[in-house]
């Protein structure tokens, strides 16, 4: 997938990881624009982050002329998307309610509960 820009796939570039389809993006200059950046790099694909136009179409280039490595890597992503942190919802449980305890306790500190 050759992600869109300069507004970046968001829940898109999360299900193509997820169907063992590599995404290239490149990063932009304002938070609608990283999206697809920041799911790549903790979805398990960093490498399809580009830093221009000229990058992503050197690796797309690359990608289409080696289908054997393609196929290799397309059998591979959906695992690796899968054992990535964006998919860790426990971790993510346990990190939240931890966020949201410290801030009670410092409310319940604040106003001297």
């Amino acid at each position: 997938v050759l992600d869109t820009w300069p507004y970046s796939g968001g829940l898109t570039t999360c299900e193509a990881l997820l169907m063992g389809v590599p995404v290239l993006t490149i990063t932009g200059d304002r938070f609608c624009g990283r999206h697809a950046t920041a799911h790549l790099a903790s979805g398990g694909y960093p490498e399809g982050v580009c830093a221009s136009a000229e990058e992503m179409a050197a690796k797309a280039k690359a990608l289409a002329s080696d289908l054997n490595a393609l196929a290799g890597l397309r059998a591979g992503l959906r695992a690796k998307f899968l054992a990535s942190r964006l998919c860790d919802t426990a971790g993510f449980a346990k990190n939240f309610y931890a966020t949201l305890r410290a801030e009670w306790q410092a409310l319940c500190a604040r106003n001297g509960l």
